[in-house]
């Protein structure tokens, strides 16, 4: 800018590769050639017919360049096998084209409050480091494409639906920190001047196919195993409490397993919504089964308790020990033995008279608030489950 006007400085890039695209460390790594373009009429030629020349990479040091630098690199790589992958052509009118092949680490700023129905948007910021906006001025090159991406970029769990260039908007105090955004502004006003600016995003949207074969159908089924409870007999004790806990324990592994790959947050994710609701179900399965099993006990009690005063026939004690007998009690299906003291006149009767219909004791069973409870909750978890999946995904998704 020695004759008092800022030198146009034109850049665009060609995005070869995006990959190791990483939630916890905040970050993502991407291939790219940078071009760069400005006039140096110091080195306008006349003759060779206007053909354009190609310099060797050794004399790239000696001749000026911009000092374009990323903002948010983390760290970077210029390539050098077999050659310094680097270009510089010089036109007659002394414009210069400089492109050359770098591999960059950049931050990425992640919000992954709906993960992993997340869209992320990461950016290459490019910026001068010594050169204020009274020496040079960074511009999108025209008449090319701005940023340039290779159709054939294939990401695992990514799919990279645009790519955007923008001018930065930021401005900064002198301590450093964001002090306003100022609108239609392309410079970074720090304490030692203005700086230009430019940005390009790239907009990825993350692919759910994985995460609902690995995880959420996973745990669904789990879900929907531990209503299998409900109808299992009331008597099968060791069948109903293990299924409970290989629920529960299968649940909270997916849980874990779910969030490895992400960082520690301080907010709740979709993911961690999923899992939590998941096991609020499977542990409430196994607790609607501790209800049922006490009011079983309860309704067994209540009857054992009535059969004592009732005679039955004398004839079915069975004389166990010396001091003791059993009086096996008739009249339902399922017969019982009850100790009787004054079982010991072979007339004497202790009888249950079964109710009319049936057993009494069997229709008893079946009509007891436990077996309710079994019922209901066939009905209940299941209608509870499919009400929060369907405030779940809209939520989530749109």
């Amino acid at each position: 800018s020695f004759l008092g006007q800022p030198l146009d400085v034109s850049i665009n890039m060609n995005v070869n590769d995006i990959s190791s695209i990483s939630e916890v460390k905040m970050e993502f790594s991407v291939t790219l050639y940078l071009r760069q373009v400005w006039r140096d009429q110091r080195l306008a030629y006349e003759g060779l017919s206007n053909r354009s020349v190609t310099l060797n990479h050794n004399q790239f040091d000696r001749m000026w360049t911009p000092d374009v630098f990323i903002r948010n690199l983390k760290a970077g790589i210029f390539h050098t096998i077999t050659v310094p992958n680097r270009l510089i052509r010089l036109s007659p009118d002394g414009t210069i084209l400089y492109s050359q092949r770098l591999t960059l680490t950049l931050a990425c700023d992640m919000i992954l409050n709906k993960y992993p129905m997340d869209n992320q948007t990461c950016k290459i910021e490019f910026g001068s480091y010594a050169y204020t906006t009274e020496d040079i001025e960074l511009k999108w090159r025209v008449n090319v494409t701005e940023v340039e991406v290779n159709p054939g970029i294939s990401l695992p769990e990514y799919h990279l639906s645009n790519a955007t260039h923008h001018i930065c908007t930021k401005n900064f105090s002198s301590t450093g920190r964001v002090a306003q955004l100022v609108n239609e502004s392309h410079l970074y006003s720090l304490n030692t001047g203005n700086f230009p600016c430019l940005r390009a995003h790239f907009h990825l949207e993350r692919r759910l196919r994985a995460y609902v074969l690995s995880t959420y159908l996973p745990s669904l089924l789990v879900v929907l195993l531990s209503w299998v409870s409900f109808w299992i007999d009331l008597d099968a004790v060791p069948a109903r409490i293990s299924l409970g806990i290989l629920t529960i324990l299968t649940i909270t592994t997916q849980g874990s397993g779910s969030n490895r790959s992400m960082p520690a947050v301080s907010f709740t994710k979709a993911i961690d919504v999923w899992m939590a609701t998941c096991l609020v179900f499977v542990f409430g399965s196994f607790i609607e089964y501790s209800i049922v099993n006490v009011l079983a006990r309860r309704v067994k009690h209540t009857h054992l308790m009535k059969a004592r005063g009732q005679k039955c026939s004398c004839s079915t004690c069975i004389q166990v020990r010396a001091s003791k007998s059993l009086c096996l009690v008739v009249g339902g299906a399922h017969g019982f033995m009850t100790s009787q003291q004054n079982c010991k006149k072979p007339m004497d009767t202790f009888r249950i008279s079964p109710e009319p219909g049936g057993s009494g004791f069997s229709k008893k069973m079946k009509h007891n608030k436990a077996l309710m409870v079994d019922i209901m909750s066939r009905v209940l978890f299941p209608l509870l489950f499919l009400i929060f999946n369907m405030i779940y995904w809209p939520l989530y998704l749109l």
